[in-house]
């Protein structure tokens, strides 16, 4: 026991030093602003007026979101009805989630160029396509923290235990199994936000000007700036990683029972004695 808590203390040090002395080295360069020995907010002044940031910013976040809610709109009743109802499926939709990974990012965006040519430039000429592009990208990440999720619990039995107490399917999904599946969506919004706040080459073809995009053209101009807004976008990930991670881990809302609120507000019935009991009282 000893010696593999040894190893495993050692293994995560070597682990944490291999992630933090690059941040460090970032963070001191940042600072530095091209005077050594002097350290300095500069650069993070110079990257907040910058032009474009606020744009370039708003839109890969709304390009973000809309990815995270395409993506657990699509996966999450389509893996819980796969996992109900059809279960020899689960194959055929793990090879399919994983079809991405193997296609380039150049195929992909002239793939979906050519497929939705007849479809409005509501659509092709606004960040709403690279949502749709990036829904694709991040399906292999996505359909699988979502399937653990359904794994993880009886889906059977909830199902059948909410449906024989009167539950309509709206409250079943609502009230039973996105309570129960909370970890593994907010895993897979996670996942697509993270992927959707980092990806360049799609997003660069296309010609959509996102943050890492916009980042791309500060740094020939003026590399500290890219670097301090680069450390600013590490620590906002890890801050949403955390925030979704203590959700994920919250307790859960305390109720009366299994079935409170599925049928119905609960009604309190007073039973009166009959005459019989109260004669041998």
């Amino acid at each position: 026991m000893k010696r593999t808590r040894t190893f495993r203390w050692i293994a995560l040090g070597l682990l944490g030093l291999y992630v933090l002395i690059p941040v460090a080295a970032s963070v001191q360069f940042s600072l530095e602003a091209g005077y050594k020995g002097r350290l300095s907010f500069s650069a993070y002044s110079q990257a907040v007026a910058e032009g474009g940031l606020g744009t370039s910013l708003v839109t890969s976040v709304k390009v973000s979101a809309g990815a995270a809610a395409i993506t657990l709109a699509l996966l999450v009743p389509t893996v819980i009805f796969v996992n109900l109802c059809f279960p020899r499926w689960r194959a055929v939709l793990d090879a399919v989630s994983l079809l991405p990974l193997g296609v380039p990012a150049v195929v992909i965006v002239l793939g979906v160029l050519g497929a939705y040519k007849s479809v409005p430039s509501v659509i092709t000429g606004t960040p709403v396509i690279l949502a749709l592009v990036y829904v694709i990208l991040a399906m292999p990440y996505s359909y699988r923290a979502i399937d653990a999720g359904v794994r993880s619990i009886d889906l059977h039995t909830l199902v059948d235990a909410a449906r024989s107490m009167g539950a309509g399917w709206g409250k079943l999904f609502s009230r039973v199994l996105l309570p129960s599946l909370r970890s593994g969506i907010l895993a897979a919004a996670f996942l697509t936000v993270a992927l959707s706040l980092g990806e360049y080459a799609i997003a660069s073809i296309m010609g959509f000007s996102t943050f890492p995009v916009w980042l791309v053209g500060v740094e020939g101009n003026n590399p500290y700036v890219a670097v301090a807004l680069s450390i600013c976008a590490l620590a906002f990930t890890w801050i949403l990683l955390v925030t979704l991670a203590m959700a994920g881990s919250g307790r859960k809302r305390r109720s009366t029972g299994f079935g409170a609120g599925l049928v119905g507000p609960e009604v309190e019935v007073e039973i009166s004695p009959s005459p019989e009991d109260e004669a041998v009282a």
